[in-house]
């Protein structure tokens, strides 16, 4: 026998060339050390993820999460009721700190315990300390686990159980034969509670069920009744789906996610019905690029674990072989890799072209399959140690491998502090506080989109900030539930088929499966008849939804969008003087520089919108000025052109950041609203003669025309370089006519960008 460094215990090469391990179960010895290694982890994970934890709301689903914590209520498809659970009942325990923070604070705990079963895992394998300091930290420290670990996400949980998955395959092939049925009923009861949570899981209770299984069988070792009580056990598991009828009969959630209250409702939201059952966004006609999503993972998987973490999982799955009493559990997690990386890129229909944001929704779900990856890499660090030790007799290489482990993790922890340290991160909490600023008492703020909704929903629901305004989710209220369950919620919202005189007036397209259909034209009507104030976010109405729009225009005044009748149309006089009283506040205090996070994030998404927003009342005061033929007759006209011009600088003033040195920094594309910018100081500089005046509306009424079709088809995600030339042109066109505007280098030019 040879003892190597690092307290393993191998033979020397047998006839069969093959090393072993220890097979039999451990020594209470062992299971002590193990409790110290338990201990040490886990308090190393969260030191560091509890001091970065999100202070206020973060993004993605987070406020989802929070409100239906915060109220007992259910959220979004499959309702992940363990989580929503173990939330309400944290929140109830903790006596300080906002919703969000409550719950990011639990979400950071388990976060730090899924990474510290990384390393418990690692180690109880290898029985080598720098193996699982190494699988834990570039896990545990990598970028997605880290970033969706310090926020209220159901990931972390999900980490978690996929992660005692992977243990509990340790602990049943090293069970004794006899009591491997039992190990298999545990597996069973975390698998039930796993689908409580995110039902990507089933794609590892899939491999582990199989062959935990098929391993019984062979065996002999379960017998009927064992085999009826693991399936009794996992559908015991799944108890904590009673919190959807319970939410929804005695919780009067003020914001939930469809009727639980039957048997139908609940399976409707188990299967993901609204969503679409396998597929990860319900987008009709979007199908899977089942090459693209497996290059993206390929990418992100070098670049969230490191070049080194591939090579070490490579060396263990071809040297594993040498090592029978490991050699199983490296090729079951071998299979969980490629079960999930294969369905999930063959199902996720996200297009990856559109936006690089889209990317960010995609990347979330790989961190599943880098649990197996990180570990499976830490196995490969000890099978290296292993041949090296045991043939070349290489002295104290355990201590380099443990430094080489600790240099990795801190390279992590360096790499991506900046952007997972979120304990300063309030510009969600801020966007969304500036848009319920800006409706008027007793208004409505139709709102669209996750984040827009999410966040104001939450401010407004779980932290009571504005209650005077109903925020209503443009996209649920088509859904025959929305009314039953959320309305009796609203103080002002209005919904159109509850209004008697409404229906004498103008007709309501009914149908006898949806009773309760209705179009905006039918819900800006019934608001206005009211008289109650309605607002929009983001710009865009519900797709396909036109019925409005040759009655009713929306104004941008501020960061939401007011819905006005034609009838009632602001002049550009009373424009102006409500969008200068109302925009000064609304980005003032937001930084909009979106390079200070990832670039495919929420965060990043909203800074560009935040700075966008700044420029549109300007926009919009300008279409309409330069749409009027007869406006350089108007003796007051040069003030109206001042004030737009004024709100460039004050969006061009948003968008800049002052950097250390003293030098500028311009956060917006100079091919987007530079432009707007030169035609307004083009109209205001050449205001004073009348032809010139004439001649300068002209090129800004083209001007809007090609930016307006550059910004469409780039959004759609089509090639732009004849737009973009376009544009070039009419601007060539613009400096020829005003050559003085290429020589003017004053204060307000030189913060246009000019």
């Amino acid at each position: 026998m040879v003892r190597l460094k690092g307290k393993l215990t191998v033979t020397k090469k047998t006839s069969s060339s093959k090393l072993k391990g220890v097979v039999a179960e451990e020594p209470l010895e062992r299971i002590f050390t193990l409790e110290w290694h338990f201990y040490i982890a886990l308090g190393v994970f969260l030191s560091v993820y509890v001091k970065c934890t999100s202070a206020s709301i973060p993004s993605g689903d987070a406020g989802d999460f929070i409100m239906a914590s915060h109220h007992f209520g259910v959220a979004h498809p499959p309702g992940y009721p363990l989580y929503v659970t173990l939330g309400y009942i944290w929140m109830k325990l903790l006596p300080f700190g906002s919703p969000a923070f409550k719950l990011n604070l639990l979400t950071s705990m388990i976060g730090g315990l899924a990474a510290t079963i990384v390393y418990i895992t690692t180690y109880k394998i290898t029985n080598f300390i720098p193996s699982a300091v190494f699988a834990s930290t570039v896990f545990g420290f990598s970028h997605l686990v880290w970033f969706h670990s310090v926020g209220a996400e159901i990931f972390s949980l999900n980490n978690l159980f996929c992660a005692l998955l992977l243990y509990w395959v340790v602990r049943f092939q090293r069970a004794a034969v006899t009591n491997r049925a039992r190990v298999a009923m545990e597996a069973s009861f975390l698998s039930g509670l796993s689908m409580c949570n995110q039902h990507t899981s089933v794609l590892f209770i899939s491999v582990v069920g199989s062959w935990m299984f098929i391993s019984l069988l062979r065996d002999k070792a379960i017998t009927a009744k064992q085999f009826a009580c693991t399936g009794a056990i996992f559908t015991l598991a799944l108890l904590p789906y009673i919190q959807l009828p319970l939410s929804a009969y005695f919780a009067g959630a003020p914001n939930t996610w469809g009727d639980h209250r039957t048997l139908s409702g609940i399976w409707k939201h188990f299967v993901r019905e609204e969503y679409g059952t396998f597929r990860l966004q319900a987008q009709d006609g979007l199908s899977s690029d089942f090459l693209g999503n497996l290059r993206m993972y390929t990418r992100d998987v070098i670049k969230e674990l490191g070049i080194l973490t591939l090579l070490l999982c490579a060396a263990c799955l071809t040297t594993v072989w040498h090592f029978s009493h490991i050699k199983t559990i490296v090729y079951v997690y071998a299979a969980n890799i490629g079960v999930y990386i294969l369905f999930f890129c063959n199902q996720a229909n996200v297009d990856l072209s559109a936006k690089e944001f889209n990317k960010g929704v995609l990347e979330r779900f790989w961190m599943q399959a880098n649990i197996p990856v990180s570990i499976l890499a830490g196995c490969g660090m000890w099978c290296l140690y292993s041949f090296i030790a045991e043939r070349w007799k290489v002295e104290k290489l355990h201590y380099l491998l443990g430094l080489v482990a600790l240099l990795v993790g801190t390279h992590q922890i360096r790499r991506n502090l900046t952007s997972c340290e979120l304990n300063n991160n309030f510009i969600m909490r801020d966007f969304g506080r500036n848009m319920l600023d800006a409706v008027p008492r007793n208004g409505v703020l139709l709102v669209q989109g996750d984040m827009p909704s999410i966040i104001t929903s939450y401010l407004r629901y779980s932290e009571n900030y504005r209650p005077d305004v109903d925020v209503v989710d443009q996209e649920l209220i088509g859904f025959n539930w929305y009314k039953s369950m959320i309305g009796p919620r609203f103080n002002h919202y209005i919904f159109p088929y509850d209004r008697e005189v409404y229906f004498k007036e103008i007709q309501i397209r009914r149908e006898e499966k949806e009773p309760f259909s209705y179009n905006f034209l039918d819900v800006f009507d019934v608001h206005r008849m009211a008289g109650v104030a309605l607002y929009v976010y983001p710009l865009e109405m519900r797709e396909g939804d036109e019925s409005w729009t040759e009655i009713y225009e929306i104004v941008p005044t501020s960061m939401v969008f007011e819905v006005r009748h034609k009838e009632d149309s602001y002049s550009i006089e009373e424009f102006l003087d409500i969008a200068d009283q109302r925009l000064k506040f609304d980005t003032s205090h937001i930084n909009c520089d979106s390079s200070l996070y990832p670039v495919r994030s929420w965060e990043h998404l909203i800074a560009d919108k935040c700075g966008a927003q700044a420029f549109l009342p300007a926009i919009y005061a300008q279409v309409k000025f330069t749409e009027d033929e007869t406006a350089y007759i108007k003796p007051h006209n040069r003030l109206l052109m001042i004030k737009i011009f004024n709100f460039y600088r004050h969006a061009c003033d948003t968008m800049t950041v002052i950097l250390e040195d003293g030098t500028t920094k311009m956060l917006f594309k100079p091919d987007h609203n530079n432009y707007y910018g030169i035609m307004a100081y083009l109209l205001y500089q050449n205001y004073l003669s009348t032809e010139e005046f004439a001649e300068a509306g002209k090129y800004a009424r083209v001007m809007n025309y090609q930016l307006e079709t550059y910004m469409r088809r780039n959004d759609e995600g089509k090639d732009v370089k004849e737009d973009y030339k376009d544009i070039k042109s009419v601007l060539a066109g613009a400096m020829k006519q005003f050559p003085d505007l290429e020589t003017n280098k004053d204060y307000d030019m030189v913060k246009l960008g000019i």
